[in-house]
């Protein structure tokens, strides 16, 4: 088959390999070649490559389309199987019952071999401890659990064994973003490794973001995504919200996403927040939980003297069978 291909010494091909996977310029359906001296790789796009390029008749690569087609498994089991993962980077993370467990390393070497651009599986059991980062295990692929995300054209370093980070977010972070008025002041209270923030800040024109996480991990892959986005203007802080954030400059905007816990940080963020100010949110629950969260987090305004207007409450993402993950958009008087 015709491909357009990159010709590189072969000491450098590896490096190159990796380069144009990263940047979706790596063509999956052709097989990389080599002369000796040179390796030949299939790409998508020949712009603006810092090698030269031949058009070249390649080897057609077939990749299975299912991973479930190259296991060996009993039929009661095969349903059981997962159908859909966070892929994160390069990192495909697996959550599987009890009862395929015992097959895990197959299932993970399937996945290789029917997604080319997974370099690594990692089991997750679960979210633990002060900082709840994934309780990882590599099953297959580099013996690694750091990685680089994209995400609307910004790239976020990070450690999956150390950090937390949902890829589900992206859409959620790239709306709040778009909400963002030039000028205003932002406080991403449980930043993690600065999707939020940094987001906001390449996108929004803030004048200022003050992003705090209390796990040192967060924090130093946050700033060197800070660097690596080439952003100005976003300060972070490592810290608890409840201690750091009273103590900071009054923002016109707080992002709290932290679903599980960050409702109880709700009465630091309304004494704090600017008026006409906006706070997002964000909640695990049952759908039929909506009406009694509404009516605590008015009893709390009450208490604080504060008014507040539902401006949007919206589910984000499903979180379990029978929960949801949702943001309330809260206008603060």
């Amino acid at each position: 088959m015709k491909c357009i291909c990159v010709i590189v010494p072969r000491e450098e091909g590896e490096k190159v390999r990796k380069k144009l996977s990263e940047e979706g310029l790596l063509r999956l359906d052709a097989r990389i070649s080599s002369d000796g001296q040179h390796v030949y790789i299939p790409v998508t796009d020949s712009k603006n490559l810092l090698y030269p390029t031949r058009e070249m008749d390649m080897e057609k690569m077939e990749v299975p389309k299912n991973y479930r087609d190259l296991l060996d498994m009993p039929p009661g089991l095969m349903e059981l199987l997962p159908t859909s993962f966070d892929i994160v980077g390069d990192i495909f993370v697996l959550k599987l019952i009890d009862e395929i467990l015992p097959y895990a390393n197959d299932i993970a070497d399937a996945l290789l071999k029917t997604n080319p651009n997974a370099k690594v599986v990692a089991l997750d059991r679960g979210v633990k401890g002060e900082f709840r980062t994934r309780d990882l295990t590599v099953l297959a692929g580099e013996n690694r659990t750091v990685t680089v995300q994209k995400e609307y054209g910004l790239r976020f370093e990070m450690d999956l064994a150390k950090v937390y980070f949902s890829p589900r977010l992206a859409t959620e972070r790239k709306r709040i973003s778009d909400m963002m008025a030039p000028g205003e002041s932002v406080m991403d209270m449980f930043c993690g490794v600065g999707p939020f923030s940094i987001m906001i800040a390449k996108n929004g024109k803030p004048s200022a973001v003050h992003a705090i996480d209390k796990n040192p991990e967060a924090i130093k892959y946050m700033d060197i995504n800070i660097k690596l986005n080439k952003i100005n203007g976003v300060s972070a802080i490592l810290g608890d919200a409840r201690d750091i954030a009273p103590k900071l400059p009054k923002p016109d905007r707080i992002i709290m996403n932290l679903p599980h816990t960050a409702i109880d940080f709700l009465d630091v963020a309304l004494k704090i927040v600017n008026r006409r100010g906006m706070i997002h949110l964000y909640v695990i629950m049952e759908p039929d939980s909506i009406g009694m969260i509404k009516k605590s987090i008015a009893h709390l305004a009450v208490a604080l003297k504060r008014s507040i207007l539902f401006k949007d409450i919206r589910e984000v993402h499903t979180y379990s069978p029978t929960q949801g993950m949702y943001c309330f958009d809260l206008v603060i008087g």
